[in-house]
């Protein structure tokens, strides 16, 4: 529920990272997110975390990329991987 909520509220950004990757917190995508949250706004920059077979979408990535994405929705971003990460650990 809150990978979804987290997927929405990237949506709502105009940051459409479904579109390019299956998994919105496989090593890829979390690093992107993880940038995210830390202040990157660059779509290059961000696509250029990618890793593995999600490099050939580069391209791709950099247009799902770019969106409005501010200071407060980085906030929202770190306080829903902080919940994810920690119910992860309560079920391991």
């Amino acid at each position: 529920m809150a990978k979804q909520r987290l997927e929405k509220f990237l949506e709502s950004t105009d940051l459409k990272r479904s579109a390019t990757a299956s998994d919105l917190l496989g090593v890829s995508s979390r690093a992107m997110l993880d940038a995210l949250g830390a202040g990157e706004r660059s779509p290059q920059v961000l696509a250029e975390l990618a890793k593995g077979r999600m490099r050939a979408k580069i391209p791709e990535l950099v247009e799902a990329l770019t969106g409005r994405f501010a200071e407060h929705h980085a906030f929202i971003c770190r306080m829903q991987l902080e919940r994810i990460d920690q119910m992860s650990n309560w079920i391991e």
